[in-house]
């Protein structure tokens, strides 16, 4: 594998990390018969792939990750290289798909520049105010309750099997057995034993119906449930805390409003410049060839009737 060649020492060493991004110059890491990978590749690949920012630089802390990111560059390189040369392959049609990718990223970046521009000057949090006092009510947190939880579940045995266990585990409690104790002898549901069976706080619709149901319906801080059946076997509900629903300042609720803001306003203005492109009102002169337009509509009209798209 490439990786070992690289762990071997015996391409140009590689002994990048994130500092690499604060280099001027595109240097060469990988050396191979009629091709490089350079720094700039490593960079403009992780760019494409959306691992900017933070995110970049988690995901190359771990380990093998740099090299790992080198070799995929150069496996890709490697077998074009070679598609290069197979007469097999239609180039025209990929140098097409390559100038059409290529024509869709300017547009993008384009269309991107000019919104921003449109959009440096907007008052965000006056427009928000706007949509705030506008639609207050739609500001409120949702109605949520805490609870724990025993999952017997369903893998390995029967839905009697399982309904007896719950069975079991409901009896302890009536008989004053502790709950957290119950979790870590009983609770299939490894992701929470470690914290007692804690669920944390949740809205409706978070859980599956029949969970949800019961969960709302106590009341009590520590009332526990009996066996609840839902699609991956039976709960013992603990009911921890409950937070009503309440109205949300304007403070609280300032940053979704913008963030939802930008996003609409962006879209409009991106597809009022996309339009008018399409409408003719921005002019690129335009000339259109009529009569051929015509015939290909006849073409394809005629082969949809006919069930062939053969001129």
């Amino acid at each position: 594998m490439v990786l070992d060649v690289l762990n071997k020492g015996l391409l140009v060493a590689v002994s990048l990390a994130c500092s690499v991004f604060a280099l001027a110059e595109d240097e060469v890491v990988l050396k191979a018969n009629g091709f490089v990978v350079t720094t700039q590749d490593f960079d403009r690949y992780l760019t494409e792939q959306g691992i900017t920012g933070a995110k970049r630089e988690k995901t190359l802390a771990k380990e093998g990750a740099v090299k790992a990111v080198f070799e995929n560059i150069y496996v890709v390189r490697a077998i074009a290289s070679q598609a290069e040369k197979n007469p097999a392959i239609d180039k025209a049609a990929i140098e097409w798909s390559v100038a059409n990718y290529r024509e869709r990223l300017l547009m993008k970046q384009q269309i991107a520049l000019e919104v921003e521009a449109e959009m440096a000057e907007t008052d965000w949090d006056g427009l928000a105010l706007e949509q705030y006092k506008a639609k207050k009510t739609d500001y409120k947190t949702d109605e949520q309750v805490s609870a724990a939880h025993i999952l017997i579940s369903l893998t390995d045995r029967t839905p009697e099997e399982a309904r007896i266990r719950a069975d079991e585990v409901a009896a302890k409690l009536q008989a004053g057995e502790d709950f957290e104790t119950l979790v870590r002898e009983y609770s299939d549901d490894e992701g929470t034993i470690a914290r007692s069976g804690n669920l944390g706080f949740f809205s409706r619709g978070r859980m599956v119906k029949p969970f949800e149901e019961a969960a709302f319906a106590m009341t009590e801080p520590g009332e526990v449930s009996g066996p609840v059946e839902t699609e991956f076997g039976y709960h013992i509900i603990q009911f921890n805390e409950r937070r009503p629903s309440r109205q949300l300042s304007f403070e609280e609720a300032k940053a979704p409003i913008i963030s939802q803001l930008k996003k609409s306003i962006w879209q409009q203005i991106s597809q009022s410049k996309i339009a008018a492109v399409r409408s003719g009102d921005v002019d690129f002169g335009l000339e259109v060839d009529l009569p051929l337009l015509e015939k290909y509509e006849q073409r394809y009209t005629a082969g949809a009737e006919s069930g062939s798209t053969e001129p």
